[in-house]
């Protein structure tokens, strides 16, 4: 089958992006996989990130929209929501679903290997089964030198073995490594900018829906340059430690788990089917008990590190995560 039968949306987020922006779009002009469009929401760049991207929108025509985050709510997770609820509002379905940074660079077989995963997922299953793909990526300096590192070895347990672990630990899933199919586009619910403001990171809202209804997929090769310029929002996940995890940090470490365990209340109270998954999740937030069933039945957490386990059991247990600010102000309904 010619894969390039099949129609693929990339959604980007920028800001002021000038001395990267031009490798990225590159990246994806270079792509195996040629039938795709692009559709750009930029948060207000200052610099010359706009100018560029209409010099090559003027040569491409894939390059659809760029449009401007002009609601009061800005940072690089709202304005993710931004080019996603403009997608989901205004453009006719498409087979796949993509989401791209704009500081890194896509290897030219990055769309067409997660496709082709996609599409094995689909022959197995059927095209109304929500199917969910990522990769590996490469860890790369500013210059997009390789640092002979990847992803994958900073992670002990990876999401395609238990995405159950994704309601309670946030990075296990990289935004510019995944993709999905169509069903499970129709299947995630994009709220208000004033609801989800910048608190929600679109990768590991999109992965929770992959966790409770979708087949998922792992390709563990690296894909991606996943450049490090010192100014990512997100990072490198750490190990757990004596001496960084010191009890003068708990509140922190609150204050992050209140966080994760915000966007997975989010996410089970607007999941558009109700099912078994759905349906723990929201008792595993009433009691300690429930929370201890929920832990056991569904192995959160299992092959963590034991000061890791005990941190999110802890914070669990007695609640502490709705005594901070964060959730305080914060409404998931």
């Amino acid at each position: 089958m010619d894969i390039n039968s099949k129609k693929a949306v990339i959604m980007m987020a920028t800001y002021n992006g000038e001395k990267y922006i031009r490798d990225q779009i590159k990246s994806l002009q270079d792509q195996t996989f040629t039938n795709w469009e692009l559709f750009i929401s930029d948060d207000g760049s200052s610099d010359k990130t706009i100018k560029i991207l209409q010099e090559f929108q003027s040569k491409d025509s894939r390059i659809k929209k760029i449009i401007h985050n002009t609601s009061k709510y800005h940072g690089a997770y709202a304005n993710y929501f931004n080019i996603m609820n403009y997608v989901k509002m205004n453009c006719v379905n498409y087979d796949y679903y993509f989401y791209c940074d704009q500081d890194d660079i896509w290897l030219k077989t990055k769309i067409e290997k997660e496709i082709i995963s996609l599409l094995s997922i689909e022959k197995q299953y059927g095209i109304s089964t929500p199917a969910f793909v990522y990769c590996d990526l490469e860890l790369c300096d500013k210059d997009c030198v390789s640092t002979h590192d990847k992803m994958s070895n900073h992670i002990r347990t990876q999401f395609v073995d238990n995405p159950y672990n994704s309601f309670f630990k946030e990075q296990y899933v990289w935004g510019t490594s995944m993709a999905h199919n169509q069903a499970l586009w129709n299947l995630i619910y994009i709220g208000s900018l004033k609801k989800i403001k910048n608190i929600l990171t679109h990768d590991g809202y999109v992965s929770k829906f992959a966790a409770a209804y979708a087949k998922i997929h792992y390709i563990s090769e690296s894909l991606i340059l996943y450049r490090r310029t010192g100014e990512n929002i997100s990072d490198t996940p750490g190990e757990y430690n004596i001496i960084t995890q010191k009890i003068f940090k708990l509140s922190k470490i609150i204050s992050n788990a209140a966080n994760v365990y915000w966007d997975t209340l989010y996410f089970a109270y607007h999941a558009p089917v109700d099912n078994n998954i759905i349906h723990d999740i929201k008792k595993c937030f009433t009691t300690p008990l429930n929370t201890y069933i929920y832990i056991r039945k569904y192995n959160i957490l299992k092959n963590e590190r034991f000061l890791g386990k005990c941190s999110t059991k802890f914070i669990l247990y007695f609640k502490l995560y709705k005594d901070t600010v964060f959730f305080k102000n914060n409404d998931y309904k």
